[in-house]
């Protein structure tokens, strides 16, 4: 098991990027006729119905994760999540520090510091505009609604599709979203404190920011504000690490020279293979030793200055 893996290590924190269960925990709640659950994983005739099978199912993983305790697990969130369930309910469940802004709607974004080594990892919320998940009242959901009616004419009756778009306009679909004004404003002034404090910066995502690391349908809606704000510090962002896209990806920017990685996902791997892995943080480069389906890598830090690494760090 990865987490008893990690325990063993004694990794320095964990990262889980999203996609924490399986969208169809509805679906799979009302089959064969079976009522629930027992807590060995086996269907059970007369258990008990859950009101939600997938807070069912992230309890089961977060009590799977509880064998590692040498650091701590840090959390973003994805679709298949919101697919199950709200932020007022995932808050809790992955220990996700929403906010609520002046709008009244809870967005997920912050920021923790590896003291050990000076390595800040910052945690974007790419379903801040979004439809998923979001009241009919948001704000941000009528922001998101406008943004796919404007782009996807499959919006609303297909708003998964992205069929008659073409290149990077097929992001534009409802399992999507977007980076809003005031965490972009955060995301400068967190990386403008980093820079300051001589701190080194890993984004994480669940979307993916960079179209070369992913399938466009993956992408950031408004990808290239972010990427325009990253490239003002290329001297403090080592890397961007994302999900969504769950085989997997890698590009490197031409411009700022950072590094964007998208992890594989264990849900794309099959029994018995597990897939995770484990990220080193040297003074020169990243070195991802990958299992599974994950794939190995090292990545140099030639786009910062040669002060600009730590010490030792592993997550995963």
């Amino acid at each position: 098991m990865a987490a008893e893996h990690f325990q063993r290590d004694r990794v320095g924190l964990v990262v889980n990027l999203g996609d924490t269960i399986d969208g169809k925990c509805q679906d799979t709640h009302k089959l064969n006729g079976w009522d629930g659950l027992g807590k060995d994983g086996v269907k059970q005739q007369g258990a008990a119905i859950s009101s939600n099978p997938g807070i069912d199912a992230i309890e089961e993983v977060v009590d799977a994760l509880s064998a590692y305790s040498h650091g701590p697990i840090l959390h973003t969130y994805g679709n298949h999540e919101l697919y199950n369930m709200d932020r007022e309910q995932l808050g809790p469940l992955l220990n996700i520090p929403f906010l609520k802004e002046p709008c009244g709607d809870l967005v997920g974004y912050w920021s923790h510091l590896a003291k050990e080594c000076g390595v800040r990892f910052v945690f974007l919320d790419s379903y801040d505009v979004a439809v998923g998940g979001r009241r009919d009242t948001s704000e941000k959901r009528k922001q998101a609604e406008k943004i796919l009616a404007l782009n996807n004419p499959n919006f609303p009756e297909n708003e998964n599709s992205p069929q008659g778009l073409d290149g990077l306009m097929r992001r534009f679909v409802a399992f999507g979203g977007a980076v809003g004004d005031a965490q972009l404003k955060w995301l400068s002034a967190t990386l403008e404190e980093a820079k300051q404090r001589s701190e080194k910066v890993i984004l994480l995502s669940h979307q993916p920011i960079m179209p070369a690391s992913s399938n466009p349908i993956c992408l950031v809606w408004n990808y290239e504000e972010v990427l325009t704000l990253l490239s003002k510090y290329p001297c403090t962002v080592i890397a961007s690490f994302s999900g969504h896209a769950h085989r997997g990806g890698y590009a490197r920017c031409k411009e700022s020279g950072i590094h964007f990685r998208v992890f594989e996902a264990v849900l794309e791997s099959p029994d018995p293979t597990n897939t995770y892995s484990f990220v080193d943080v040297h003074q020169d480069c990243l070195v991802v030793r990958g299992l599974g389906d994950c794939e190995s890598a090292t990545y140099d830090f030639d786009h910062m200055r040669k002060d600009s690494a730590s010490s030792l760090l592993k997550m995963t």
